[in-house]
């Protein structure tokens, strides 16, 4: 858990993994491994003081069940922002919640993000990750700004570039690429 600060996690698991061809928030790689969600959870659970998990309808009742006996709190979208992607779960988490601090982003379909690049993120207060190759708009730690997002839901404006510049969020370079990795396939 933090110490200077009140952190909060937010695990975005509501895509509907139409490339993937099964819903990645629950894939497991084995029988006996992980799902991605919670693996997303466990990497973030030694830095943060609370984990939101942010999902579709669809999927709330399985990732619920998958976090009912733990201190992980599972959400779906809130009206009237409903299947508004990313920005939508972000609003969803500030809205069910006092305000933390900072909010600590992932997306579940990154399977080989690590606790390390978490923490870099707190570090810096109000940052995103980029590599050498692309910037990782979701992977990023920033401040509670539940008020810039509905401005943008409202305007139907579903992209975070436009937040994370409203809110002046660095860039926080890291050297590899591969824990980024978004996995769309297979």
């Amino acid at each position: 858990m933090s110490k200077t600060k009140p952190i909060a996690g937010i695990v975005l698991a509501g895509g509907n993994s139409t490339r993937f061809g099964e819903d990645k928030a629950l894939y497991q790689e084995s029988p006996d491994a992980l799902t991605w969600v919670e693996q997303t959870v466990s990497k973030m659970l030694p830095l943060v003081d609370a984990i939101f998990v942010v999902t579709n309808e669809r999927l709330f009742p399985a990732i619920h069940q998958l976090f009912k006996h733990t201190a992980v709190t599972v959400l779906s979208d809130q009206t009237p922002f409903i299947d508004k992607g990313p920005l939508g779960g972000i609003y969803a988490a500030m809205s069910q919640t006092p305000a933390f601090s900072h909010y600590l982003l992932s997306p579940t379909d990154t399977p080989n993000i690590t606790t390390e690049i978490f923490a870099t993120l707190i570090e810096q207060n109000n940052a995103y990750a980029v590599t050498n190759t692309a910037e990782h708009y979701l992977t990023a730690c920033i401040p509670y700004c539940k008020d810039e997002i509905e401005t943008l839901l409202r305007d139907d404006n579903l992209r975070i570039r436009p937040l994370l510049q409203a809110l002046h969020t660095k860039k926080q370079p890291f050297q590899d690429e591969e824990p980024f990795f978004n996995q769309n396939y297979r």
